[in-house]
């Protein structure tokens, strides 16, 4: 009995010993039948558009980058020319690409605001004249008898001259990416010349005007008051991306890119397309004869310094249930025969304004101009404000005595009298219980310059909703803020 037990254990050990040894067996089978696959990271990043425009002159032989302030057309000694008849300047610009994209590139000579003779239609746009080559200019182009071809040179009445256009560069600007073994960029040649007319320059000379009428009261000789005739002369480039590159479908999926707008009708017509939230990009300087409205939840940027200038009585102005944010643009001397140029203005407004790091340049009546609801929200942040010493270019037409009158109705009704020298004022939001204003940043120069006896002027929101913060000023005496008689968050520079 005890051996059948002893054989019945060792049977049942040697089964299990079996049994396990047949599960190791079919666990390292399934461990051969085993696989896996991975992939490298895969990092998506975007191309980088970049265009640069640079120039050289006879001052400036190295090539330079353009910017915003870059002084052109300049003498042999890099200084301002004081134009008259003969009088010849001339820059090299090249378009670069210095980015990792293919691009197409508008590039504009810019020629706006040009005062006239008082009394007259003549102003140097009638004298000016422009020659575009498809190269550097060289020491030859300059001379006399080279400038004396009428036949080369083109009339600045337009306000804005396509450089390629002129150079006969009739293809689309096209420029490959900085890396390609093709073209990445384009030089072009530009000459103003005052081709001289024995015949009429005469009339261009300011000294044979009258300062005086026969009473002895002087006179403009210029449309603004100033004492010389000018014109602003500057240069834009747009670019946007190409077909070049591909993706899943081809090369043709950004034949729709379009160009930050350059001129007034390309500035109404993106306006007309613009879909909510959409952002708007302006290059250039762009000069209007009329009112431009905004009545789109839109952003408007400033690719490149985009100025906005003119004769437009009110140059921009806001809908009243318009969301739309203003950034780096800088408004110029709105001028208007009343003497009422206000560079931006919004009436029973009700919506959210943002103007941020804008720059505001000798308003003639105001710089903005705001009467808003009670929903509205409106912030101004980082921008500059600049009215010039006193003198007739920022002027309008009124009593200096009847201007500093604490009515506004006696303000109004003097405005066509004597000259006064200075913007009437900088600022002027009317809100209402509700109204939302933040300003934070600003920089005001010149407050004394203004003929208004307050220049930056803020009624009827309560204090609650204001909130002034690193704000400076040249001075603070005619600053008027409601619920805020400290001017807290204005400091004195």
């Amino acid at each position: 009995m005890k051996r059948s037990s002893t054989t019945k254990k060792a049977l049942f050990i040697s089964t299990c010993a079996l049994l396990f040894s047949m599960l190791m067996m079919a666990g390292s089978t399934f461990a051969w039948f085993t696989d896996s696959v991975s992939t490298g990271t895969n990092t998506i990043t975007t191309g980088k558009l970049d265009v640069q425009l640079l120039h050289t002159n006879q001052y400036v032989r190295t090539a330079e980058e353009v910017g915003q302030n870059t002084l052109l057309f300049t003498d042999k000694n890099g200084k301002s020319i004081d134009w008259e008849p003969g009088a010849v300047a001339y820059e090299n610009f090249t378009v670069k690409n210095s980015g990792d994209l293919a691009l197409n590139y508008r590039l504009a000579l810019d020629l706006n605001n040009a005062n006239t003779i008082a009394g007259t239609t003549k102003s140097l746009k009638d004298v000016l004249r422009v020659k575009v080559l498809d190269r550097e200019v060289t020491s030859g182009d300059v001379k006399e008898q080279a400038l004396k071809n009428a036949a080369d040179f083109v009339s600045v009445t337009d306000g804005q001259i396509s450089i390629p256009e002129q150079a006969n560069d009739r293809a689309e600007q096209k420029l490959l990416q900085k890396e390609s073994e093709g073209a990445s960029g384009k030089t072009y040649g530009v000459i103003v010349y005052w081709q001289p007319d024995p015949e009429k320059d005469y009339e261009y000379n300011l000294f044979n005007y009258p300062a005086k009428d026969a009473a002895g009261t002087p006179i403009d000789k210029t449309s603004d008051g100033k004492a010389e005739l000018s014109i602003d002369l500057g240069v834009s480039l747009g670019a946007t991306q190409a077909p070049e590159e591909s993706d899943s479908t081809g090369n043709d999926y950004d034949r729709e890119a379009t160009y930050p707008a350059a001129s007034v009708s390309e500035f109404t017509s993106a306006l007309e397309k613009a879909k909510s939230g959409d952002t708007i990009e302006l290059t250039g300087s762009i000069s209007l004869n009329e009112p431009i409205t905004v009545n789109k939840n839109v952003t408007i940027k400033s690719v490149g310094g985009a100025v906005l200038s003119g004769e437009a009585l009110e140059a921009l102005k806001i809908g009243s249930n318009a969301d739309v944010t203003l950034q780096g643009i800088t408004f110029k001397s709105p001028r208007t025969a009343e003497n009422k140029g206000i560079s931006l203005k919004a009436t029973s407004y009700n919506g959210k304004l943002v103007i941020d790091s804008c720059t505001f340049e000798e308003p003639q009546w105001s710089s903005i101009d705001i009467t808003a609801n009670a929903s509205a929200s409106i912030t101004i942040k980082n921008c500059s404000f600049n009215v010039p010493e006193a003198s007739n270019l920022a002027g309008h037409k009124y009593d200096i005595s009847t201007c500093k009158s604490t009515t506004d109705e006696t303000q109004n009704n003097a405005s066509s009298s004597k000259l006064a020298k200075g913007a009437h004022s900088v600022l002027c939001i009317t809100g209402a219980d509700g109204t939302s204003l933040v300003m934070t940043g600003n920089t005001f120069n010149g407050l004394a310059n203004c003929d208004a006896s307050e220049a930056i002027k803020i009624t009827r929101i309560s204090g609650a909703e204001q909130e002034f913060e690193k704000n400076t000023v040249d001075q603070k005496k005619n600053i008027s803020i409601q619920n805020n008689s400290s001017r807290k968050g204005f400091a004195v520079k």
